[in-house]
């Protein structure tokens, strides 16, 4: 069955794309960031657009919210192993 209908299968992969990115931003602090556009504006939504601007806003859920989002692995850690 597909992630998209099977909501634990979602929430799984949401799960790990959020700690992806967050672990990517890391390593690298300038990753997502647009450099092309780095220079022309200081507004930070024109900057975020893209498959980079949903890479950013995950990585920021991941540094932000990470003790709901450590709660929420280990969760879904013991669902996937026991059920």
């Amino acid at each position: 069955m597909s992630a998209i209908f099977d909501f634990s299968s979602l929430m799984t992969v949401m799960l790990l794309f959020i700690c992806t990115c967050t672990y990517v931003r890391g390593m690298r602090q300038s990753i997502f960031d647009d450099p092309s556009q780095q220079q022309q504006s200081q507004d930070p939504r024109r900057r975020r657009r893209g498959i980079r601007g949903v890479c950013w806003k995950a990585s920021r859920v991941g540094e932000r919210v990470s003790p709901y989002v450590a709660v929420a692995l280990l969760g879904m850690s013991l669902h996937i192993l026991f059920f």
